[in-house]
């Protein structure tokens, strides 16, 4: 299975269909591949190796002059490239296994390796395995899945997947240059997965104008990243002889390029075998050190150019979460570029002009907190950025109207569990212990849980809605102040709407309690409330 020439990468083409292509037919007919067809996290895994590969082809591209110009230049760069790599991209090579490490072998305390299954998050493996995205899963026996297997097309895609984002906790234990690599060895998270990050590309007409989109030049990896930070892919270095190799883990960890396709986890993979090799690979730090003095700091703290950054509450430096918000309501946080020692978005926004439309992709997993193995949701939003948006008036003012929306979900929230107190003492109980500061985390849980349900109606109808928030952003600045302030009142009565309608939803007046019961809730709807005065 060698990636250059079997098929393997699924895409959608000209014609919306699926097909299968290896990676010397996405080069040779670059306009006839229009996107991947994969899932989120599969998607950002992907997507950074043929970043990756294309950025190793051109050497660059140099500078944003040289970026501007390289669209035309990836076809025959790339095909160039992978002739000379040829042999890097075998995924079941003796010598030089795509992406694992050939001299890896079993712990001392296994007899096989775990199975093939685990490479792949979604697949529910084993006695305990969630089966949110795998209904048709096999009954396991002894924490294997009878009849489970991967085809090797498969496998290439679960093994970068695995390797980007590969929870943290205990690993399998492995062998490697005669040293026992520990289960009991904790490993700390891939580079993708650490804070349930959100990542976000630039999406143009066809796959290689995507991935062109998304390629960063040498100065702008020198002036995020530091000096001899572009490094070269793993593939070219060659595998590493232990956990302490410093060239190959220097190059792995603080490179740019290292980075794209990481060596979380040292794995190895045997043809047609259901099991496989893995353990603790190199470590990724994701987390950013405490500010110093008056200047925040990165430190060592590497985000990933697709990632977005944000600054805490304590200012430090932190990154957009998946399943917090809809990606629609953190648009201002997205589409901000990024500087130096500052927040903002992907870096890849930098080559976007102030007259540009675009889409963004915006992809993410989100993961249980107490069980960071288990995959609660994927993310996946496709978001379309009209050019006014990058005024800052005018995020100024998507903001500002994110706000009106977030208190309008926030009096229905209350307004909800004013009608559930009057009829439930059981519920009234546990508000009057929030109240007075006594309640345990099963009340705060059990609080939390009820509020996400409650809103979660009234922000789907208000998503339906956005249209009329961007008509009403798109009219401020300008001398149409009729249209503008009709614009607003059609976006203030589509929020009202949302909110009641819910409210109606989950609040029956089938008898006299719960009739007074409504009313009492209904009162915190009130739209004098809601209303707030705005310059435009």
């Amino acid at each position: 299975m060698n990636l250059v020439t079997d098929p393997w990468l699924p895409v959608s083409d000209t014609n919306n269909t699926l097909c299968y292509i290896s990676l010397n037919q996405l080069f040779e007919k670059p306009d006839e591949w229009l996107d991947l067809v994969l899932r989120p996290h599969e998607r950002v895994s992907v997507m950074r190796f043929l970043i990756c590969i294309v950025q190793a082809s051109l050497g660059g591209p140099g500078d944003i002059d040289a970026w501007h110009d390289a669209l035309d230049e990836i076809p025959e760069a790339g095909l160039t490239y992978l002739n000379k790599w040829h042999g890097s991209f075998d995924l079941f090579d003796k010598k030089k296994p795509f992406l694992q490490i050939a001299s890896l072998k079993l712990g001392n305390d296994n007899s096989t390796g775990p199975t093939v299954t685990k490479l792949d998050s979604t697949l529910a493996v084993g006695e305990n395995g969630p089966t949110l995205f795998d209904h048709g899963a096999a009954g396991p026996v002894q924490g294997v899945c009878v009849n489970r297997k991967l085809l090797d097309r498969k496998l290439v895609i679960s093994l970068m997947t695995f390797l980007n984002y590969s929870p943290s906790g205990t690993q399998s234990s492995a062998n490697l240059s005669g040293k026992l690599i520990s289960h009991n060895s904790g490993a700390m998270d891939a580079p993708c997965v650490n804070q349930n990050m959100l990542h976000t590309f630039v999406v143009k007409n066809t796959l290689i104008q995507t991935i062109h989109a998304n390629l960063l030049d040498r100065e702008l990896v020198q002036e995020f990243y530091g000096e001899d930070s572009w490094g070269s892919p793993v593939w070219e270095i060659g595998e590493p002889e232990s956990l302490n190799d410093e060239i190959k883990y220097k190059n792995s960890v603080d490179t740019y390029l290292g980075r794209l396709t990481p060596l979380s986890r040292f794995c190895k993979l045997e043809q047609g075998s259901p099991y496989f090799i893995y353990c603790k690979g190199f470590q990724y730090s994701t987390k950013p050190k405490k500010k110093t003095d008056s200047k925040r700091v990165y430190a060592d703290f590497k985000p990933e150019p697709s990632s977005t950054v944000l600054v805490d509450s304590d200012n430090n430096y932190t990154v957009l979460k998946s399943g917090v918000n809809m990606p629609w309501r953190e648009v201002t946080s997205l589409i901000s570029k990024r500087n130096k020692d500052s927040y903002g978005g992907a870096l890849a926004l930098k080559y976007l002009g102030h007259s540009d439309s675009f889409d963004l992709l915006v992809v993410g997993q989100v993961r249980d907190s107490k069980n960071v193995a288990k995959i609660l949701d994927l993310i996946e939003s496709k978001v379309h950025i009209p050019a006014y948006m990058m005024d800052s008036y005018r995020q100024q003012a998507y903001e500002s109207n994110i706000k009106i929306c977030e208190n309008k979900s926030f009096s229905l929230f209350k307004a909800v569990e004013r009608y559930r107190v009057l009829l439930d003492d059981e519920w009234k109980g546990l508000v009057k212990r929030v109240v007075e500061k006594s309640t345990s985390e099963v009340d705060r849980k059990q609080r939390f849980i009820f509020r996400k349900k409650t809103v979660n109606h009234y922000w789907t109808l208000v998503e339906k809605q956005r249209h009329l928030l961007m008509q009403y952003i798109s009219f401020l600045g300008t001398k149409q102040d009729q249209e503008r302030e009709d614009a607003k009142q059609a976006w203030q009565r589509a929020i009202n709407h949302a909110a009641k309608e819910t409210y109606q939803i989950l609040c029956p007046r089938e008898s006299p309690r719960q009739i007074r019961a409504y009313v009492a809730g209904e009162s915190l709807l009130s739209p004098s409330k809601f209303y707030r005065k705005e310059e435009t």
